[in-house]
This record gives structure tokens, sequence and C-alpha cells, in this order.
């Protein structure tokens, strides 16, 4: 008459295992915590290269104008850094060299957004799509003038208690609008943690008893 009592008793356990592991915050999900700023300076890093890509081979020498404006003058160093890597000599107004490609290099947005929030596990923590862009244009003055428009972009996912870490109050293009927290989820989660704690109690008493 017994015999099926600890086939029961497991099954309470098996359950009460799975239900605690789905309401329990996963960490097996991967995500960057890369800062916005280091993310930009990659996107800046692609532009210039782009750029490299564009200027004949032979003009080594680069007179580089930069038209980046006060909120993205940080930029600049990347930009140089990325031609200098890539074999190009930035040269001076007064060069006398003739052999040299001129450019005048324009960033003109770069800009932060998040997603809507969602949970990867009901009493987990708050993700958000982070999305960057960085747009701008460059004019090549070669054996003829000839502009591009360029657009580099980054997306990833992050926890919303990573915005302190990734964003940067000294520069405003590094931060962006977070969406609000979803209405329904403040309701059903303290319904769900009490609905689940009667469960493990009823469950308990009802193992005790047999």
């Amino acid at each position: 008459m017994h015999t099926k009592e600890p086939f029961v008793k497991l099954n309470y356990v098996i359950f009460l295992s799975a239900l605690l592991l789905f309401l329990s915050p996963s960490k097996i999900f991967s995500q960057s915590n890369a800062a916005n700023l280091q993310i930009f300076y990659k996107l800046a890093d692609s532009a210039a290269s782009s750029l490299d890509q564009r200027i004949p081979a032979s003009q080594k020498n680069v007179k580089l104008n930069l038209i980046l404006g006060s909120a993205y003058n940080i930029f600049g160093n990347e930009i140089i850094s990325s031609l200098n890597n890539n074999g190009r000599n930035i040269v001076n107004e007064n060069v006398k060299d003739s052999s040299f490609a001129a450019v005048s290099f324009i960033i003109d947005n770069a800009k932060v957004t998040y997603g809507k929030l969602f949970k990867k596990s009901i009493f987990g923590e708050f993700y958000t799509t982070r999305n960057l862009i960085l747009s701008g244009s460059y004019v090549l003055f070669s054996s003829d003038a000839k502009s591009y428009n360029f657009k580099f972009s980054y997306s990833d996912t992050i926890t919303t208690s990573d915005l302190k870490n990734i964003e940067n109050t000294s520069y405003p293009f590094t931060q962006g609008q977070l969406p609000a927290e979803p209405f329904f989820s403040s309701i059903y989660e303290p319904v769900i943690a009490v609905g689940t704690a009667a469960l493990t109690v009823i469950l308990f008493f009802t193992i005790r008893s047999k």
C-alpha cells in the first residue's frame, strides 16, 4: 500500500526544483558591459578605416580637416590614430609635397537608444537592447572632390543596472533615455511570489502527512 509513497515524494521534489529553476534569475545569457564611449571609439575607428580604403594607396600623406564640433572633438585622436595605423601620415597646411590627399571629415551624430525592458526569468532583473549609432561624412580631395556618407552601428543586450557603469555624464551623447518599466511586471510578480510560497507550504504539509 505504501510502495508509491517515495515515488510521490520524488515527484514533488522534482516539481519544486523545476519551479525554482524557472523562477530564478538566469545567468546563462551573455551580455557586454563595455562603456558606451569605448564603443563609440570603435565606431569612429571603423569610420576612419572606411576613409582609408578610399584614399589611393600611393598617397601616404593626408591633410586632414576634422569638423567635429565641441560635442564630438573627443574622437579626433582616434581618427588620426586609425589613419596612422593604416600607414598614413597626417600633414599640416604648409606641406610642400603635392602628393597628399586632402580630407574634410565630419561627425554629425552620435546617439544611444535603449529598447523596451524585458526579463529572461520572472524574478530576474530587467534587460534592454542597447543601440549605438555614429554617422557623418567626409570629402576626399584627391584627383577630384568626392563626398561619402557613413553610418556605423552597434547593438547588444545589457541589464538596466549596467547603465550607471556604461554611461558617462561628462559626454551627454553617451547617455540615452531608458523606457519605463512594464506596468504588469509590478503586479504579477508579488502575486506569483505569494502563490509560489503558498504552493510550497501546501506541498510540504502534504508530503509530511503521507
